[in-house]
């Protein structure tokens, strides 16, 4: 829930500074140049698409493997769109996680072991029930990142396969709804023509909503799952 609010935080503090940036210049005409900077970025990734992609891909990548980086998935949408943005955070976030996942089995698992064999001895419990889906779980209720990575390459019990899947199936959801986010966010250059009724935009103002709620779907979800799933083996004996 921490990571979600502190993506909810990223994105309200995003769309703040825009507008007031887009209200200034929309007052003074010393800030043209960034509108026009902001045109110009744009315009390449526009003329460049697979390269602007590319870059693009390895910045997040990059910045995902350190903690607290939040509010990279709007950006992503913001500058790319929605499909492009979706695949390159999903990819990069996946990508990033597996690096750490077996930086901890083969590197650092004792220091992380010495350091937090007590939260790992309780991780393993859980794990040697279902794997597969207490993994999902804790990425769809937004367990934060780097430590699930660090986590689960320390347990030894989770295989890389299902560390992969439930991975990436569970950061999707708030993915989606966050590169969505950034494909609302108006531009500079129309701020400052319309002024604060630029950002009355009602699928923004749609997602800013769902980024509120998300947690809360995410976790009802995950409990009807999970009892759904516990009755199961009762319904067929």
């Amino acid at each position: 829930m921490k990571v979600i609010h502190q993506r909810i935080w990223a994105t309200v503090g995003l769309i703040v500074v825009v507008a007031t940036l887009g209200i200034v210049a929309h007052q003074y005409s010393s800030l043209e140049w960034l509108i026009a900077e902001e045109t110009y970025l744009l315009s390449a990734v526009q003329a460049n698409p697979v390269r602007s992609w590319l870059i693009g891909f390895a910045l997040y990548l990059g910045l995902s493997l350190i903690p607290g980086t939040a509010g990279k998935s709007v950006i992503a949408g913001w500058l790319f769109g929605f499909w492009a943005g979706v695949l390159m955070v999903d990819v990069a976030l996946t990508a990033a996680a597996m690096a750490t996942f077996f930086a901890s089995r083969f590197i650092f698992r004792e220091p992380i072991e010495a350091r937090f064999g007590v939260q790992l001895d309780r991780l393993r419990r859980k794990m040697e029930l279902d794997a597969g889906f207490y993994l999902l779980s804790l990425r769809l209720l937004h367990t934060p990142y780097s430590a699930l990575n660090y986590a689960a390459g320390a347990t030894s019990i989770v295989p890389a396969s299902t560390f992969l899947w439930t991975t990436q199936l569970g950061l999707l959801p708030s993915t989606m709804v966050f590169v969505c986010v950034g494909t609302r966010v108006p531009r500079l250059s129309v701020v400052a023509q319309k002024g604060p009724i630029a950002l009355l935009d009602g699928p923004l103002i749609a997602a800013l909503l769902a980024t509120s709620l998300l947690p809360f779907i995410l976790r009802a979800t995950t409990a009807i799952i999970k009892k759904f799933c516990l009755r199961t083996p009762n319904a067929s004996a």
